[in-house]
């Protein structure tokens, strides 16, 4: 009897090796499926609304699949992009109110759903602080991204560093591709005269983020 169950057991062991070698579909089939899934399952009533699972080139090179790094071609193809994307004030300023940028830094609403519908209101907030800390002796800050911190303190408030931190806040993948701070300009989140007072609040040196 024993030797008649260890005769079956070994038969079944190809069978379950074999069922466990299922093929998978190729990456461009599986994305596809995966976009048809998101797609069916966003029910969001406003057509409109449904502009937000459209894929931009660049987060189309970003969102690999596996978790497989970015070639240098692919890397430099997201920077092209972002830096094409880039849209001064008309005013020429890059530098804004400070007192501005921190009710911006501060402030979370805009661009929200809610019950089926954009939220509806004058101009969007940034909420920095939901990333990064801000003011000295703030509790209520993120770790996600870098201390801001003495920002204008540490680079000065040169035109240079304002070029820099303006074009950093429009689009963040000018300098590191694919990460996960928000474009908030390329995406129209924030208007470029939003982002100067951005720029102010970060290296004027009488914002209290530069508190020493």
């Amino acid at each position: 009897m024993r030797k008649t169950r260890w005769k079956w057991t070994m038969l079944g062991v190809p069978v379950s090796i074999a069922a466990g070698c299922v093929t998978y579909p190729d990456q461009a089939t599986t994305r596809e499926m995966t976009e048809q899934m998101v797609s069916a399952s966003f029910s969001a009533p406003a057509p409109a609304l449904l502009k937000r699972l459209q894929q931009d080139p660049s987060q189309q090179i970003c969102s690999k699949l596996g978790g497989a790094q970015l070639t240098q071609d692919e890397a430099a193809q997201v920077v092209k992009l972002a830096r094409d994307s880039i849209k001064f004030p008309a005013s020429g300023k890059l530098v804004g109110d400070w007192k501005v940028g921190d009710q911006l830094a501060h402030d979370g609403a805009g661009d929200r759903i809610q019950f089926g519908r954009l939220e509806q209101r004058k101009g969007n907030g940034a909420l920095c602080q939901n990333c990064h800390a801000l003011e000295p002796g703030e509790i209520n800050v993120g770790n996600v991204g870098p201390p801001l911190t003495g920002y204008g303190l540490q680079r000065g408030n040169s035109e240079a560093i304002a070029k820099y931190t303006y074009e950093k806040i429009y689009n963040a993948w000018t300098v590191f591709p694919c990460s996960n701070m928000p474009r908030l300009g390329a995406t129209g989140h924030l208007t470029p005269e939003q982002i100067t007072h951005l720029v102010a609040y970060l290296i004027d040196p009488q914002s209290p983020l530069n508190t020493k």
